[in-house]
């Protein structure tokens, strides 16, 4: 079981434990814990709401690090300070510091900008504030988006995503980052904002090279937009040496449009991870897939061409011909799951 008689979240420990004591009786021991007590003055600090972050500016050893209030005011620092780091959650750019010693002569925290963190919903899509967490983002959302709420748990563990943001993700612009693929499936554009206003680009036109894309160093991400309606058929499959906590070898998503009546694909967007210098699109499988009746043959057909996309490669997590396989062998099992849903 993931929760215990208390009530207790078995994720909560997830990429925190050390294995040499086994599994079990770490989960048991969480599993007997008991509820504070009414007076416990850390159960009633854990029912309050936290403090505002003040806006601070610190300097130390050349080194600036500032806490802008406002979405205005990061946007002009980000302009006067050409070398600053906009940092977030903190979930990539902390590892950098700690392993490989990695140092800024600026860095702007944009984490609690209340600008970054809202949720809007309109008639043509959802917009998702870049600076919301994962876990807040899967909470608000509550399965409102079937293909993120496949992401979210495969989504590094639970402590990660409480500090983690899907701006960030696409922010670094790692090819085998998780939420990019579930993105350009959806069709997703971004807000990229600046002092002097915004612009919408859409995903798939975002990423120009490994870890480049088009945001300018004195842009932000400010949101995520996802149109609607969404596609009734969708995906999303993490190939990983493990099943959680650890980084993709291939990432793949799916998001298509089947006729019922006709068991036709009318559309569909393929967004794939861990196959290229960038997250692409399966452009060749997508057309591939259109206009043809969602059957066994046509799935093989469109397999072979799916193994095919992008340029895998060898490395330690898995050689380019195991990538190539495995991304026939999503669309495979995507058609396994799903043919059942479709047909009736």
């Amino acid at each position: 079981p993931e929760h215990g008689p208390n009530g207790f979240d078995l994720h909560a420990l997830s990429g925190n434990l050390c294995r040499c004591t086994g599994y079990r009786p770490i989960r048991d021991a969480a599993f007997a814990v008991g509820e504070p007590a009414p007076e416990d003055p850390l159960a009633r600090r854990r029912d309050q709401a936290p403090p505002e972050p003040a806006a601070t500016r610190y300097t130390r050893d050349g080194s600036t690090f500032l806490r802008p209030a406002t979405l205005a005011e990061a946007l002009r620092l980000l302009r006067e300070r050409p070398d600053a780091v906009p940092v977030a959650g903190s979930t990539d750019f902390g590892v950098e510091v700690n392993i490989r010693s990695r140092r800024e002569r600026c860095v702007v925290a944009i984490d609690r900008l209340p600008e970054l963190r809202s949720l809007r919903r309109a008639s043509d899509h959802i917009e998702l504030g870049a600076g919301l967490t994962l876990t807040e983002t899967e909470r608000r959302l509550d399965g409102e988006v079937p293909l993120l709420a496949a992401l979210f748990p495969q989504f590094a563990s639970r402590l990660i995503r409480n500090g983690a943001t899907l701006g960030g993700n696409l922010g670094t612009g790692s090819p085998i980052g998780d939420s990019p693929p579930v993105l350009l499936a959806l069709e997703a554009s971004l807000v990229l904002a600046d002092a002097d206003g915004e612009r919408v680009v859409p995903l798939a036109e975002y990423f120009t090279g490994y870890r480049q894309s088009v945001r300018r160093p004195d842009e932000l991400i400010r949101a995520v937009r996802v149109p609607l309606p969404l596609a009734p058929v969708t995906g999303f499959h993490k190939i990983a040496k493990r099943r959680f906590d650890d980084i993709s070898s291939v990432a793949v998503a799916f998001a298509l449009d089947i006729d019922a009546a006709e068991g036709v694909v009318r559309k569909a967007r393929i967004g794939l991870g861990g196959v290229a210098a960038t997250p692409i699109r399966a452009l060749a499988t997508e057309a591939a897939l259109e206009g043809r009746p969602w059957t066994p043959e046509t799935v093989e057909a469109a397999a072979r061409v799916l193994r095919g996309e992008g340029t895998p490669m060898d490395d330690h997590r898995a050689s380019a011909l195991y990538r190539s396989a495995m991304l026939g062998r999503s669309l495979s099992k995507l058609y396994a799951q799903t043919t059942e849903a479709v047909s009736s």
